[in-house]
């Protein structure tokens, strides 16, 4: 296998961002910010800093009747919100319906934890549960997985800034730690930071998404790696859009594309 498969292979499992509408990413500690810890148990709120600054934002109040903070990147959580993306595979040309519904809003000290059910319809079917983090202070903790042989090391997952920080354009910065298949630990250093608005059409409609992008560099043995994820998020609808790129040996590849097909609410008093 050449250097550029092997650092694919590896990108493939360890950094690609469990994200509504697409893949599974690797398992992560965030050193860089406070968390619920179990994300149950601790009442820490900090964010990951910005580089060169402090996180001195206040803390807005959520929503009534929402398990998402004002202040918080746009992503409507309720039982039974339900979003179906087509996702592609950009190496072999196959399509994937990927059903992701929400199962279960349980408040915890500092936020609440949203459950989702993922349900992956390919050549096979796959069902698996995903579990986010929506912090009171407008953060959002995305889920990580182990698919791919990649051990899960926290439940925190990978932060977002709240919607100012977004906004601002100032790269967030979070380290996370990654073990591999074959036992061996890495870490990877992340970046997360918004990309300003623009229209964007997707089977679903066409939506005014805001860019969010996260950068992972992770070392493995002498091989340096880069893989990118894109997320378009669109209010009253979350994310509409995903691309996701790795970039080793030299070579940059688009190896994901997710596009929303349609987004159902929970009826009003069901």
């Amino acid at each position: 296998m050449s250097r550029y498969r092997s650092a694919r292979a590896v990108l493939a499992g360890a950094a690609v961002i469990a994200l509504a509408g697409c893949g599974s990413a690797a398992g992560t500690s965030v050193a860089a910010s406070h968390s619920l810890a179990g994300a149950a148990s601790s009442s820490a709120r900090s964010a990951s800093s910005p580089a060169g600054t402090t996180s001195g934002a206040a803390t807005p109040a959520a929503s009534p009747g929402s398990a998402v903070a004002a202040g918080s990147v746009p992503f409507p959580v309720a039982v039974g919100n339900t979003w179906v993306y087509d996702v592609v595979n950009n190496i072999s040309g196959r399509h994937t319906l990927d059903t992701r519904q929400v199962t279960r809003v349980t408040p915890v000290p500092g936020g609440h934890r949203v459950t989702m059910s993922d349900r992956l319809v390919s050549t096979s079917v796959t069902n698996t549960l995903q579990h986010y983090l929506f912090y009171d202070n407008g953060q959002i903790g995305f889920p990580v997985s182990d698919a791919h042989g990649v051990s899960v090391l926290s439940s925190n997952g990978v932060l977002w800034p709240d919607a100012a920080g977004v906004a601002s354009g100032r790269p967030y910065r979070s380290v996370l730690t990654i073990k591999l298949g074959s036992g061996a630990y890495a870490t990877a250093n992340v970046t997360v930071q918004g990309g300003g608005t623009k229209p964007v059409r997707v089977l679903a409609g066409t939506y005014q998404a805001t860019l969010v992008t996260m950068t992972m560099v992770m070392k493995v043995g002498s091989l340096t790696s880069t893989a990118v994820v894109k997320v378009w998020t669109a209010a009253d609808t979350g994310p509409v859009a995903t691309e996701q790129l790795v970039t080793a040996g030299g070579k940059t590849q688009l190896t994901t594309t997710s596009t929303l097909v349609r987004f159902s609410k929970r009826a009003a008093g069901s």
